[in-house]
């Protein structure tokens, strides 16, 4: 599969190629097979405009440092000074990871279902029941909510750990006390998806809002 022939509006990309999931979710229509959807993974994406602007660079440039700063020094002053230039960093990283996250929807859905909103977690890898986790990140379209796993920080979208319909997937933001470790819990059945942020960077409100209308909209026009 040849993204120049996928992606929304590129070229040879039409709304009957692609964009079919299974009812349950459980397999994609690639424009001439029907594809396990654990088995989708998605091609290197073009440029975002966001990448293109140059603005990411300097956010690159940063976490390089503040990394190798950070492995070398534990102060608490240093950690202080870094705080806000680190969380601007991390807006632009999020930035970019949302015009990829529209860019992998238009992929797997075609033109004619856009993603209404989006939210992504950054640097959120951790282990559960002995595998590593990766970043995740939701995409919320008129009639699905796609859950996608990222590469890497300066990496992509590349696989699809949940396609489900927008009545059949429950949203949630749940946090701790004083709003730390904020996070959105996506469910379907008995399965789980985190995707947690950090404060001042991570806005769930508009994914909620975007699912709780489409999930309103495809009910009412059930006949």
């Amino acid at each position: 599969m040849f993204l120049t022939k996928r992606v929304g509006a590129f070229p040879g990309h039409t709304a009957v190629d692609v964009g079919q999931f299974s009812d349950g979710g459980q397999w994609w229509w690639d424009g001439t097979t029907w594809i396990a959807t654990s088995q989708i993974v998605l091609p290197q994406l073009p440029v975002t405009e966001f990448e293109k602007s140059g603005k990411l660079k300097g956010a690159r440039t940063f976490m390089r440092r503040a990394a190798w700063l950070g492995f070398w020094n534990t102060s608490i002053n240093v950690a202080l000074v870094f705080l806000f230039p680190w969380l601007a960093a991390l807006r632009d990283y999020r930035s970019w990871k949302l015009e990829q996250l529209a860019l992998a929807t238009a992929y797997l859905l075609g033109p004619h279902e856009a993603m209404l909103a989006g939210e992504t977690s950054l640097l959120d890898s951790h282990i559960t029941n002995g595998s590593v986790r990766w970043d995740l990140a939701v995409s919320v379209t008129a009639a699905h909510v796609l859950v996608l796993g990222i590469d890497s920080l300066d990496g992509q979208p590349r696989w699809v750990a949940l396609a489900g319909r927008t009545t059949d997937v429950k949203i949630e933001r749940r946090s701790l006390v004083f709003g730390l470790y904020p996070a959105l819990w996506i469910s379907r059945g008995n399965v789980q998806w985190r995707i947690r942020g950090t404060p001042s960077v991570f806005r769930p409100d508009p994914v909620l809002e975007a699912w709780r209308q489409a999930a309103t909209t495809v009910t009412s026009n059930k006949p």
